[in-house]
């Protein structure tokens, strides 16, 4: 009879370990079903003592251990993997069991894959000698990156080493696998969500039996296959924010994948056509290594266009959607049998506030971004005011425009059903595709809709940015109708997340790129018009420094929300409880679907003091109704 101590593969459960007893035979590492409360969960075997020398410590403990079930899964992970996902559970102030949930596929841990399938590992696998890991960056056009990846690839086989290619989403995976398994495809595999349980099954034993080195193409839920042969972890579209998770436990996955590289000694590629400003950064410091040499200056075939909307007046019918240029794109596509991508914002972006009278949007004071109307709801202002996202600078809304003194300030927005209707009103003749989260509903949908629109000469497709990962071919034109009010979004990396999407689209664009602003001076515009990557990257980093923003620092947020007087009490609770670390209280500035208050708090701790022993503790002793976000994408 032994006592295991396990880490609860489960979100929402306050503790790291829980201990249990069993007669069955258990290994460290193996996965195995344990009573919670009124259910069964999965747990990770960490420790195992014979219950002969633990029998006093049960007598005085204060809880009842409880029988463990069944072995469901031996040898799954590795003691690598555990350490990064303990690694990434202590940095994100998170725990270990909550990793593990969002890291080990669902249906291995439903026995959907025999126990003795799902750890085994070939003998004659070459193991990867452990030595230290070196991390590559790599910034270029899509053609250069995957010319690159499809070299070190074979490196990699000729070395008798694996690789594991990550990608953001299903389609970036789909697509990946047409660019980089010729000549391999015996050996190239792709994994994610999308297929179905038995073609998982089929999938992760052959990868696990495969003697041979294998190219695993897949999503990041699938990083725990076990093959001790990997030799490179390459992390595609590392800006991509489909990274982060979007639930508890809240943690960036290419954080974890850069631990896990560092545990097997593997190499880490971080891969885009824009990296991360902090990843830049980071290359800068000594931390990455240059794959190839930066691309900081894209060359595209098409010709390029900026349009100020400004020269266009509101008339009763209100502001024009399309403008001349756009309009004559759109006769040209449908004269020659090209194709037209129109860019336009998600629905619910807040709007920016422009004057009627000389077009002039209304800026903030200190740092020259668009301003938010807001209407004030607090006990203490009855009035509107204006709010800078970026900066924080808030005054009142009571004020005329700065340029030319006119009362007539109003607010607008472009949302993508608008922009559908006004071009079918003027174009009847024209036959559109439209692709956003209202209007499709399934995948196959989607890819339908892609298809149609590529099988149909003459057409526009008026999409968001979720259609961004399904153009995987080239478009003759594209037009972004607007942008101005992605400026307005609570995120003090709104400007290097613009210039991404920006580039995405030129990149995919052969003949002719529109932009419409109303904000022609913006420098963004600028860079992605030009593809100038050196000085957008040398401006944000002076803007981030200025702010003590990432790199810099590392940012924790933490919110409560509920009603009002009970959670600023609880929050003013939460601030005595972190002393010394000091943090800034601020409320939310929207609500949550059922109306509750929210009330944020911020800590800012210096990049290389985290994780910071001490203020870990204080977080971890906080209530599980509150929320932390270490390195959260928005500050509002």
């Amino acid at each position: 009879m032994n006592i295991i101590k396990v880490i609860p593969i489960s979100r929402g459960i306050g503790k790291e370990t829980l201990s249990y007893f069993t007669g069955a035979e258990v290994n460290l590492g193996d996965i195995v079903e344990v009573p919670l409360r009124n259910k069964k969960i999965n747990a990770l075997v960490v420790d195992i003592e014979d219950v002969a020398n633990v029998k006093s410590d049960i007598k005085n403990a204060d809880f009842v251990t409880r029988k463990a079930s069944i072995v469901k899964v031996r040898n799954l992970l590795s003691p690598e993997f555990i350490e990064a996902s303990y690694d990434t559970a202590r940095y994100f102030a998170s725990n270990t069991g909550g990793i593990l949930n969002s890291l080990i596929p669902k249906i291995i841990l439903e026995k959907n894959i025999p126990a003795d399938e799902a750890g085994k590992k070939s003998t004659e696998i070459i193991s990867v000698t452990k030595k230290t890991s070196e991390k590559y960056a790599m910034q270029g056009d899509d053609e250069e990156r995957f010319a690159s990846y499809r070299s070190h690839i074979r490196q990699q086989f000729a070395k008798k080493q694996s690789v594991f290619f990550c990608v953001p989403t299903v389609e970036d995976a789909k697509n990946s696998v047409k660019q980089l398994e010729k000549g391999i495809e015996d050996y190239t595999f792709i994994l994610h969500s999308k297929l179905k349980v038995k073609e998982i099954t089929s999938l992760w034993k052959k990868i696990v039996e495969e003697k041979h080195p294998v190219l695993i193409i897949s999503t990041p839920s699938f990083i725990a296959i076990p093959r001790n042969d990997i030799g490179t972890i390459i992390i595609e579209k590392e800006n991509a924010k489909n990274y982060r998770t979007l639930a508890r436990p809240y943690f960036d996955i290419r954080y974890f994948m850069e631990k896990y590289a560092e545990k097997i000694g593997a190499q880490l590629i971080l891969g885009d056509i824009l990296l991360r400003t902090e990843t830049l950064w980071r290359e800068e410091e000594g931390e990455l290594i240059k794959a190839t040499p930066f691309k900081f200056r894209s060359l595209f075939t098409s010709e390029e266009t900026l349009v100020d909307m400004r020269t266009y007046k509101t008339s009763r019918s209100g502001f024009k959607i399309a403008s001349e240029e756009v309009e004559q794109l759109i006769k040209n596509t449908k004269n020659n049998n090209d194709h037209l991508f129109i860019f336009a914002t998600r629905r619910g972006i807040a709007p920016s506030t422009l004057c009627a009278d000389c077009q002039n949007i209304v800026m903030c004071n200190y740092c020259s971004s668009p301003v938010i109307l807001h209407s004030s709801k607090t006990d203490n202002e009855d009035e509107n005011y204006f709010l800078c996202h970026r900066c924080g600078e808030k005054r009142s809304a009571n004020e005329v425009c700065k340029t030319c003194g006119s009362w007539k300030l109003a607010t607008i927005g472009i949302g993508i059903e608008l922009v559908e209707e006004k071009i079918k009103q003027r174009f009847p003749n024209i036959k559109i595709f439209r692709i956003d989260s209202d209007s499709i509903k399934t995948e196959k949908q989607l890819n339908t809709t892609v298809q149609s629109f590529y099988n149909s000469p003459g057409s526009i497709l008026i999409g968001t940015e979720m259609t961004l990962s399904y153009l995987n071919e080239k478009i003759e034109n594209s037009a972004i109708i607007s942008i101005d009010s992605l400026f307005s979004i609570p995120d003090f990396k709104i400007n290097e997340k613009i210039l991404y999407i920006l580039l995405k689209i030129r990149n995919i664009t052969s003949q002719s790129f529109v932009i419409q602003t109303r904000n022609p001076d913006e420098k963004v515009l600028e860079y992605a018009l030009k593809g100038n990557l050196i000085d957008f990257y040398r401006n944000e980093i002076i803007d981030r420094k200025s702010f003590d923003y990432p790199p810099f620092s590392i940012l924790i947020k933490i919110t409560i929300e509920g009603e009002k007087n009970k959670i600023i009490k609880e929050m003013e609770n939460v601030k005595n409880i972190l002393l010394p670390f000091t943090i800034d209280i601020f409320q939310a500035f929207t609500h949550t679907i059922k109306g509750k208050f929210v009330l944020h708090s911020l800590l800012k701790i210096p990049r290389n003091k985290w994780p910071d022993k001490e203020l870990l503790d204080k977080l971890y002793s906080l209530p599980l109704n509150i929320t932390i976000k270490v390195d959260p994408e928005s500050l509002l």
